[in-house]
């Protein structure tokens, strides 16, 4: 199944798909870090943590990677949540070295909606402000993966 439904590169990237949960699973599984843990990411279980602050103004931060050296992952701030519907945040790639110092994207927007349809759940993804293409096309691939991963956790 293609998840991403903009042509690659394009701003913004618009993900949709079809999971069969209800609204509130598959919110549930956006919010809460033990499942997300299991889904987000190039591949299932690559996340070392997870941390969200699920409340508008709270935090998230998903570290995937951690060396001596250094780590990287994504974090963000939430603008909006309304529980089983909708969810607005902030989005940035961030590297964070062992002396302290970050490098981190600008920042871009996700707003995710949760539709009930049938006996599952459409989630609508839209990911905007995210400034090259090359970043756009990279995103759109860790999207289309995420939801495939998404699918296959609701799915146990």
């Amino acid at each position: 199944m293609q998840f991403v439904q903009s042509p690659p590169g394009d701003d913004p990237i618009v993900v949709e798909g079809f999971f069969a949960a209800s609204p509130a699973r598959v919110f549930n599984a956006w919010t809460n870090p033990d499942i997300v843990m299991k889904w987000f990411g190039l591949e299932p279980n690559s996340l070392h943590s997870a941390d969200i602050d699920l409340r508008p103004g709270g935090a998230w931060r998903f570290l995937h990677s951690s060396t001596a050296e250094q780590t990287m992952g994504f974090e963000g701030a939430y603008a909006e949540i309304e529980p089983d519907e909708r969810l607005v945040f902030s989005w940035s790639h961030v590297i964070t070295r062992a002396d302290g110092a970050r490098e981190a994207t600008p920042e871009s927007r996700i707003e995710v909606t949760f539709t009930p349809k049938g006996s599952g759940t459409m989630v609508r993804l839209v990911h905007s402000a995210v400034r090259t293409e090359d970043a756009r096309r990279g995103i759109g691939g860790g999207w289309e993966a995420s939801f495939g991963s998404l699918r296959d956790v609701l799915a146990e």
